[in-house]
């Protein structure tokens, strides 16, 4: 709650989360005054220079001029030719390179970890916007430099059609139902679906983005056949082959017609996945469903040090560390994503079968009760890839 309060000061959870939380926009005035200035153009450009970087130029203006869209990264020449108005440089991720960006994601501890994604950043000179767009997925949008005006308008969903522009998503036509001004230390929420155009009315215009993940219901099927076809792989269920069935004349997938595949092949083939119970059903979406939202999608900056660090612990080290301890503090390092279920635990888009009280203390970053052999080769694996850290 605490939290909660230093972002939506004249706002409770509960109100948050009945009235606005996916269902309509809200701006949230001077509710996030301590960040403004946490980032400027300088630090945006350099992490935009980086081999590891994900960042884009957006160029274009009005709703029906040509927008266009560079892939970055970028060289220092190339934003400095940059003209003095009607683009914005985005860069993904930037969680991943400064820490006091990073810990913004902690003052959305009221909602799951797991659905949050990331913190775009988006800079631009007067004019600069991504033109017209909607998200699939929720959005905070914190002012913390500049001013920028944002155009709300119509819901959108799959049959809105979008411009005919490979580079980038614009509507073809937009509904302004309400325009707001953003100043240094507004934060505005946008619902998924929403129409939405921000449009920088200043230079030094910074906008951080923090979005929330919502796979979709086609991934999440792709992932749950594949696990489905995984599990029944494991149990020898290849060796199932189709029968036919002659029982009598009302049953018979032998039909008259030499062609024809008839109702009785269906409940044939229908039989051959008995093993297709609501039970492996969940189980393989329960595991899909937390890989998917664990997945990590940014990657993180190289850490040459880190890795020397981490190559000096051995194994052997590890495990006297774990038998001499009753408990000790685990560090989660800022590229990596945790959850966990009653069945599993989730990191770094992988499941592991393990205890649910073990997979509860593994996230909370504290282990406190023994371990087994099972959940001290995940714990070892995880230290070995640098998912998790030893606090010591």
């Amino acid at each position: 709650v605490r939290l909660f309060v230093s972002i939506f000061v004249d706002c409770t959870r509960e109100d948050f989360l009945k009235n606005y939380w996916q269902q309509q926009p809200l701006m949230l005035r001077s509710s996030i005054t301590d960040l403004v200035g946490i980032i400027d153009s300088g630090d945006l450009a350099g992490i935009a220079c980086e081999a590891e970087s994900e960042a884009r130029i957006i160029s274009g203006f009005g709703l029906n001029n040509k927008w266009s869209c560079e892939q970055g990264p970028f060289t220092e020449q190339q934003l400095l030719s940059m003209p003095n108005k009607n683009w914005t440089l985005l860069v993904q991720g930037v969680d991943q390179w400064v820490e006091e960006v990073h810990a913004i994601l902690e003052r959305f501890s009221f909602l799951p970890k797991w659905r949050l994604e990331d913190v775009m950043a988006s800079f631009a000179p007067v004019g600069g916007g991504v033109g017209p767009h909607f998200d699939y997925y929720d959005v905070f949008l914190l002012q913390v430099s500049g001013t920028r005006e944002w155009q709300l308008g119509q819901v959108c969903d799959d049959a809105t059609r979008l411009q005919e522009n490979s580079q980038v998503k614009l509507l073809e036509e937009f509904e302004p139902v309400q325009t707001l001004t953003a100043v240094p230390g507004d934060m505005l929420y946008v619902p998924a679906g929403v129409a939405h155009w921000g449009t920088a009315l200043t230079d030094e215009c910074i906008t951080l983005s923090v979005g929330f993940r919502a796979p979709s219901q086609q991934e999440l099927l792709f992932a749950t056949l594949e696990n489905l076809i995984e599990e029944f792989a494991e149990t020898g269920s290849d060796n199932l082959r189709y029968r036919d069935s002659a029982t009598s004349i009302e049953k018979d997938s032998l039909d008259a017609n030499p062609y024809k595949i008839n109702t009785d092949v269906e409940r044939q083939l229908l039989a051959m996945t008995k093993q297709l119970t609501p039970e492996a059903i969940g189980r393989a979406m329960n595991k899909s469903f937390g890989s998917l939202v664990t997945e990590p999608r940014h990657l993180p900056p190289l850490d040459d040090d880190h890795a020397t660090d981490s190559n000096e612990l051995t194994l052997a080290a590890i495990n006297h560390y774990i038998d001499s301890n009753n408990g000790f503090e685990l560090v989660h390092p800022h590229h990596s994503r945790f959850a966990f279920s009653e069945r599993s635990l989730f990191v770094n888009g992988v499941a592991f079968n393990v205890r649910e009280s073990f997979a509860k203390e593994l996230c909370s970053g504290l282990l406190e009760t023994p371990i087994n052999a099972g959940e001290r080769e995940v714990l070892l694996t995880l230290l070995a890839t640098a998912d998790i850290e030893l606090a010591d």
